[in-house]
């Protein structure tokens, strides 16, 4: 199953999905998508591996609020997802604006 999660991160609702088990595999959604999108990918993907799909700030059923919709906001959020869940390396995947997300995640934090 690709089930959705919550966690308050910053004062905000952001909803993610888990399947699986195995070295972890992020999947980050494009601009007009949200991670249940990626369930088809997730399921496969889940057969070896741990795969987590945040739903962006603004995107999906995570919370819309006043701020920073910059790459690098979105990929300091994906930072403090994966902090909190315990997962210090992970494999990143990104779909459009995900892939520029991903692209920035592992400029800023190499």
């Amino acid at each position: 199953m690709f089930d959705a999660w919550e966690i308050e991160l910053h004062g905000h609702q952001v909803v993610y999905r888990v399947a699986g088990d195995g070295p972890p595999v992020v999947l980050v959604h494009g601009m007009v998508n949200a991670s249940r999108h990626w369930a088809a990918v997730a399921e496969r993907l889940a057969e070896r591996h741990l795969v987590i799909a945040p739903d962006l700030i603004g995107h999906g059923d995570s919370a819309t609020p006043r701020g920073d919709y910059s790459l690098g906001a979105h990929a300091s959020v994906i930072r403090d997802l994966l902090t909190a869940l315990g997962i210090e390396r992970a494999t990143m995947v990104g779909h459009s604006l995900g892939g520029s997300i991903a692209m920035v995640f592992f400029w800023q934090f190499p």
